[in-house]
């Protein structure tokens, strides 16, 4: 079996990521570099990105290259010209996701009949955020089957795995979404120009990343999917125009975030909704607007100054051990 330099490439990035995940001297320099794809808070994302990427060059120049594949690939060749049979369904999976995530955040609001545009943290055993702009609800599920196996995850590196069960059973769709979009997305790669093979494992890593942590409008979502989107649309030769169709999805993804950014703003207080509270929580330290019980909620109005991410910091342990968790409205412009 021949392995070409796409294969080599691969190989690389998959032992970098394996170093990464077993040694601390490249973590901070890894985050650094990958910050503007990822927005991670540790090196877990990085690794993926990282195992994604590679496996996916790595495993391309297999199917490429292996006699022993050679009639199965002609037949894949047959039904697929060029690849872009199989990213139309990579897309689809990968869409589809994408939009049970949604629904699945808009399921745990109705449960407790809250606004489908707020945070919701659920806090045992520790603190874990999940809403609509950035979901957490699929990594919930991994995470949670990662800590059952034990050992697999570094204790730093967040799983998500306190909403395990509030997202179950609906969740698992990942289990059958993740690997199905990897393998449509791999026999998408096909037999391209090197930099377009680059370019396509990429964008597919960016976006398998996005349907594990974070949804579709997260960062490695929205950069992701604009790039599968370009090239899904462009055709040889290549013509500026067809740039349009794909350019417009790009920019309904982008303002559709937007929008539901600005529709859950409240830059006037902050509303918590806090759910079974066991024990009374300190809140010298905020300035209260109002406060109410309703059933096994109490609803907390309270005025800051501070970002979002600081105000939940805080409030992680304000109510940490005192209840199940809480939902609060957002202020988009605390981040500028």
């Amino acid at each position: 079996m021949k392995i070409d330099r796409m294969g080599l490439i691969g190989v690389i990035l998959i032992l970098l990521g394996l170093v990464v995940y077993t040694t601390s001297p490249l973590d901070q320099i890894i985050m650094i570099l990958t910050w503007p794809l990822l927005s991670g808070s540790s090196e877990g994302k990085a690794v993926l990105l990282l195992v994604l990427m590679g496996s996916l060059l790595l495993l391309n120049t297999v199917i490429i290259h292996s006699r022993l594949l050679e009639s199965w690939e002609q037949r894949i060749s047959n039904y697929s010209h060029d690849g872009k049979r199989f990213l139309k369904w990579a897309l689809f999976i990968i869409l589809t996701t994408y939009l049970a995530g949604l629904l699945i955040e808009l399921i745990i609001r109705a449960k407790y009949g809250v606004s489908p545009l707020t945070i919701f943290v659920s806090l045992n055993p520790n603190p874990t955020t999940t809403s609509l702009m950035h979901s957490h609800v699929f990594k919930a599920v991994l995470g949670h089957l990662a800590r059952s196996w034990g050992g697999l995850i570094p204790s730093h590196i967040h799983t998500g795995s306190s909403l395990y069960h509030h997202v179950v059973p609906w969740a698992y769709l990942i289990l059958i979404t993740l690997p199905l979009a990897y393998i449509a997305g791999l026999f998408s790669i096909d037999r391209q120009r090197d930099v377009f093979r680059v370019i396509m494992a990429f964008a597919l890593s960016l976006t398998l990343i996005g349907m594990i942590d974070g949804g579709m409008f997260s960062q490695p979502a929205m950069i992701g999917l604009s790039g599968l989107f370009i090239l899904y649309f462009i055709r040889e030769p290549f013509q500026t125009r067809q740039l349009v169709l794909p350019m417009a999805l790009i920019l309904l993804l982008v303002l559709s975030g937007l929008g539901l950014e600005l529709a859950g703003n409240n830059s006037s207080y902050h509303e918590l909704k806090v759910i079974n509270q066991t024990k009374p929580a300190d809140l010298n330290g905020y300035h209260v607007l109002s406060m109410e019980k309703q059933q096994n909620m109490t609803i907390v109005r309270i005025k800051t100054q501070y970002s979002d991410k600081n105000t939940l910091e805080s409030l992680f342990a304000t109510y940490g051990g005192k209840a199940e968790g809480f939902f609060m409205s957002w202020n988009f412009f605390s981040y500028f």
